[in-house]
């Protein structure tokens, strides 16, 4: 196999499905040695905002002189997204050579493709010698692959109705899954609002006798001007004070997951880690985290976001209300089958002047078809276009130079747009 035909088999393992179960890891693990135990970590959990969280966190450490990993999925574009060390990409040879020596494995064992490139993130920091990695979780966090590190601190961002037939159906439940991150002694870090699911996390944190930090009571923060291109804004948390630290990442949301990543570099720092105010400045200011509400034209223009449930949509739709009050919207909306696509039009609708129903090319896309019924419930005018590329072009036909487009319902939505227009 050359090095296309390894991912194409990587991503072929995604036949055997999600395991909601450590053993194949820790097999894969043990059997290389357990890397996963040879490099500090910080480990990521959350219905939205955890990606960026990791990734503001991973840009201040970088800044700061450190040698810091970071792994999240899923990827827009190329599979080594997943896997960084700095700013560089994982290599395409260590990925092929990786693959290659655990092949008869992950044949005879049936290793899910999250449990394979999980250890592969891990054998790539632990080679690399990082100084701390953070890691995203995948689904959940109990049992979630990546729940085999010891890590320094443990975040999660927040807490929404996803994922329900592997989490559990209320917010409690699916708190107590996130909290299964949560280490003995190990502090935790919070940004959840819902009473029901902060008691949750609570109640773990005692068990475990780990710290609970809960961002909203341990620091103030507020905004001085937030546009399309991003915020500036206020942080104060005990001895740390920081007035106009500017973030290029546009919503309020995005504020609220930067005081969550500084509230863990406040930690850091009580444990020694040297992080001073330039890095955390040019951290945030520098930090790469494509598709929310990305910039990709300006006339029209047409941003991109990873929206991809209820929550994160809502979360969009706010920032639009925010930074264009006046306007309505073009949406391109490809989803996957298994999301709450009903709420997900429902928070569209509100905003939208057309809405243009795609699909990308993944087995479990939603048919645009099915997408209908809740459009036309909702009376905005649609249209159904399959492909991403030919939905792309039709919007542009259809839309103003005063327009906005938005390209939002799913990672592979916008990963598709992506490939398709990026170098157009």
């Amino acid at each position: 196999m050359n090095y296309e035909e390894t991912l194409q088999y990587l991503y072929d393992l995604e036949r055997f499905g999600i395991k909601l179960d450590l053993s194949n890891i820790t097999s894969i693990l043990s059997g290389l040695g357990n890397p996963h135990l040879k490099f500090p970590s910080i480990h990521v959990a959350g219905t939205n905002g955890k990606g960026s969280v990791a990734a503001m966190l991973q840009s201040i450490l970088c800044e700061a002189g450190y040698k810091a990993g970071l792994y999240t999925s899923p990827h827009l574009v190329d599979f080594r997204e997943r896997i960084r060390v700095g700013r560089e990409l994982i290599e395409k040879d260590f990925i092929f050579d990786f693959v290659h020596r655990l092949k008869t494995d992950i044949d005879k064992e049936h290793f899910t493709f999250f449990e394979v490139t999980t250890a592969l993130a891990f054998e790539y920091f632990a080679q690399n010698e990082v100084d701390l990695a953070i890691i995203e979780t995948g689904l959940g966090g109990r049992l979630d692959a990546t729940n085999m590190i010891k890590p320094v601190i443990s975040i999660i961002t927040n807490i929404g109705r996803e994922h329900t037939k592997q989490l559990g159906n209320d917010i409690a439940q699916i708190a107590r899954e996130k909290a299964g991150i949560i280490k003995q002694e190990v502090p935790t870090v919070t940004a959840v609002s819902q009473p029901e699911a902060l008691e949750a996390i609570r109640f773990v944190c005692s068990e475990r006798n780990s710290e609970l930090i809960h961002v909203q009571d341990n620091s103030t923060h507020s905004i001085i001007d937030s546009s399309i291109d991003g915020s500036r804004f206020s942080f104060s948390s005990n001895s740390l004070k920081y007035q106009a630290l500017e973030l290029n990442l546009p919503g309020e949301h995005q504020v609220l997951n930067a005081v969550t990543a500084l509230t863990g570099i406040r930690k850091l720092r009580q444990f020694g880690w040297k992080v001073e105010e330039p890095a955390i400045r040019s951290g945030l200011k520098k930090v790469s985290w494509r598709a929310r509400l990305e910039v990709f034209r300006k006339e029209p223009l047409v941003l991109l976001d990873v929206a991809h449930n209820p929550a994160g949509i809502k979360a969009m739709i706010v920032a639009l209300d925010q930074f264009f009050p006046e306007k309505r919207t073009i949406f391109i909306f490809g989803v996957m089958q298994d999301k709450d696509h009903e709420s997900m039009l429902g928070e569209i609708s509100k905003k939208a002047k057309f809405v243009v129903l795609t699909k990308p090319e993944y087995k479990r896309a939603a048919e645009p078809e099915s997408l209908s019924e809740v459009v036309i419930r909702e009376t905005i005018p649609y249209e159904i276009v399959p492909r991403i590329r030919d939905a792309y072009l039709f919007a542009l036909k259809k839309a103003k130079l005063d327009d906005i487009i938005c390209v939002t319902g799913s990672h592979f939505t916008v990963g598709e747009f992506l490939n398709s227009f990026e170098n157009a």
